[in-house]
Formats: C-alpha cells, structure tokens, sequence
C-alpha cells in the first residue's frame, strides 16, 4: 500500500525526519491510550528522539477492565517506557450528573488537558504528540461531534493555555492508513487488532447522564462480552447503556410498523415500540443532529435483523423525529434499570459506516451474558448506519 503516491518506508521515514526536525532537542509528552493512533504517533517520536519521549498512559476511570495494566504491558513490550496517571478522581468529580453530550466531551478535554499541561511542565516537556487523525478534526470541525483531541483546529492556542505544541504526525491520515504504518513497524497485533476505543472511553457510551452504577454496569457488561464482540465480522463492535427506555406509540410510529409490516410480510399487533429517554448523535446532510432513538420489538427478532437494510432505507422517511433505530433482541423483563444497545460498523475510513449481519445464535449468546448483570433489563442491536448515525452514540 502505498501513503500519498509514497512507499510506506519513504512516508515514514519522512514523518520521522520531520518529527526530529521540528522537535529538535526538546523533551515530548505522548499521551497513549493502547489505541493504534497513539501508539503510531508515540511510537515514531520514540524513533526520532528515543527517550525525550516521556509517555504517560491517564486513568480517567473510563477505562474498560484492565485496560490500564494490559496496555502498560504492550507498550512497554515494543520498547517503549510508560508511566500511568491516575486522574480518575478530577474526571468523577466534574462529570458525575452531566447529562448533555457535548458538555461532557468538553469537561472531559479540558480535565485532559490540564492533567497533560501539569505533567509536561514535570516533564520539562514543550511538546505533545497525540495521535489525531483526518476524522477527528473533519467531524470536530464540521460540527459533526466534539472529539477531544482536536484542538489547534478550532483555533485553541495550546502554548498560551497549556504550555506546550502540539505534534500531530497523523493528522492528515485515516485509519486504513495508519493500520498500514502500523504494519509496518511491526506493532504487536494485540493493538492493531484491537477495536477502536474513544478518549473518552465509557463516557461517551454511557449515554445521557453520567451515573457511577450505570458506568459500573457498563463496564461489566463490556468485559463479559469483549471476546463475542470480537467474533462480529465488523471493523468495530461495542456495548452502550441507557436508562431503560420507555414504550410509546404516535401516528408516526404507527406508519412506521406498517411499512415494516410489508417490507418483512409480519401481520398482527406482536409489535412494541421503545422511545430511548436520551438525545443521541446523528447527521443530516454535513451536520450533526441530536434527535430521538426508538427500539422496535417483535418475537421475529431474526426477520427484523433480515431486512434490516430495507428498514433502515425506509425509516428516514417516514419516521422523521428519530435519528436511529435497534432492534431489542432480548426478551424484556421487567427487573433491572438500563438498556443496552450493541453496537457493529463495517467501514474502511470511520467517515461512512454500515451495520454487518451477525448471526442470531451469536447475538443469543451475547444477550446472554449481557443479562447476567442484574440491573440490565433490555438488550438491542442497532440496526442504523453512518450516515445518518454516528458511529459513536455521543
């Protein structure tokens, strides 16, 4: 493969010639979170200065089980020395509460920076390198979502307010390409492979107001399941809470189920519909939009997830109040206070996205597990690709 009409070896070999040149003889601070962007971006520093590279992994507490130790682990295996910083508690005591997407990733990069502000003057560091790539800045700027890496291209001047430069060797890369650097520079697989995981982590997967037992649930459910994601043909699988949404019926809803109903050949009243309490994060046109999501139940769980491509092609039309669809593919029981919603994209560069088939043995045996943890009542896939979701639910 080649990067910009540049054999993978030139192209970096000229990223690392650049990261020396513009660097010179000062210190850098890598924040790394065992995600393929920031180990790249880490990584080529540490082949350009070697150990001026201080890299620090931060704990903000959204972190999955045991992802500080295992990733630790892996960067230190390519060479690579690693501290970790506990921020956990500055992230709690902000976040706790909030409620608005966009409120949260803010609060977030701004805790996140001032941590990385604090530890680059320990550091003696004048540089950061992160590993932002093209969608981030292209979604932030577009307005599309907030992603808490972006900063010099909303005009935020990081010497003035933090005390460092920014170094972003993969800014104008995507993630097809960065997997190809990857590649070649050996990284272990384990990160190459790994699925896609955002700063924020949990956060932004724990859907509308940030509760530390609704974190927690999501947290164990996410381990429970992490190896059958895993076998979903997709290029990023994940679990996502919400409060447990509630049913709800409208003339528009009921248009909906009629269209369903041709397009599946189900007759019959076995239909339920679900209004998810929280906003979730979608596009219209260049756009984001914040809009509803609806859960659609019948006992032919299996001919909805068939169709699914049809359904989705259709509800924009007529179901015009909500952004994204799932299908519950548990049946409900009426213990336990959150939904989970199971999230599958296939996609080369994260800008467009489908929803992979998966198999309805393989959803039971995810559903099962999920259930395991008491405080989850319900359990959907969704069913709606990017556009006009986000991959990402906040």
């Amino acid at each position: 493969m080649k990067i910009y009409d540049k054999e993978i070896h030139e192209y970096v070999d000229e990223l690392v010639n650049s990261i020396r040149k513009v660097v010179e003889d000062s210190n850098v601070l890598a924040a790394v979170s065992g995600g393929i962007d920031s180990t790249v971006a880490a990584y080529l520093t540490w082949l350009a200065i070697g150990d001026r590279v201080k890299a620090y992994i931060i704990n903000t507490g959204f972190m999955r089980e045991d992802e500080v130790e295992t990733t630790k682990a892996l960067l230190e295996n390519m060479g690579l020395p690693v501290k970790v910083y506990d921020a956990s508690d500055a992230f709690y005591s902000s976040l706790l509460g909030k409620k608005d997407a966009e409120e949260k990733r803010k609060i977030f990069r701004e805790i996140f920076y001032e941590t990385l502000a604090k530890l680059a003057k320990d550091e003696n560091a004048q540089y950061l390198v992160q590993g932002t790539i093209a969608p981030d800045w292209i979604e932030t700027v577009g307005k599309i979502k907030t992603q808490h890496n972006v900063l010099a291209q909303l005009g935020i001047k990081t010497e003035e307010k933090y005390g460092f430069s920014l170094l972003e060797p993969l800014a104008n890369l995507y993630k097809d390409q960065v997997r190809a650097i990857a590649n070649y520079l050996k990284v272990p697989k384990e990160i190459i492979e790994r699925q896609p995981f955002p700063g924020p982590g949990l956060l932004v997967r724990c859907v509308g107001e940030v509760e530390l037992d609704k974190l927690k649930a999501l947290r164990n459910v996410t381990a429970l399941c992490q190896d059958l994601l895993m076998k979903i043909d997709a290029s990023q699988s994940f679990l996502a809470i919400f409060r447990k949404p509630r049913m709800t019926t409208s003339k528009e809803i009921s248009d909906f189920i009629k269209e369903i109903k041709n397009i599946v050949g189900i007759g019959g009243r076995g239909f339920k519909t679900f209004e998810f309490y929280e906003n979730v994060t979608g596009v219209k046109g260049d756009s984001r939009e914040y809009s509803k999501m609806l859960g659609i139940y019948h006992k032919e769980s299996e001919l909805l997830l068939k169709h699914k491509d049809e359904i989705v092609k259709m509800f924009p039309k007529v179901l015009k109040s909500y952004i994204r669809v799932a299908v519950l593919v548990s049946e409900p029981r009426p213990a336990g206070k959150y939904a989970v919603s199971i999230r599958a994209v296939k996609t080369s560069d994260f800008m467009t996205a489908s929803v992979p088939e998966v198999s309805i043995d393989l959803l039971q045996q995810i559903v099962e597990q999920i259930m395991k943890d008491i405080r989850i009542t319900q359990v959907y896939y969704d069913i709606t690709p990017k556009p006009p979701a986000t991959i990402e639910y906040e």
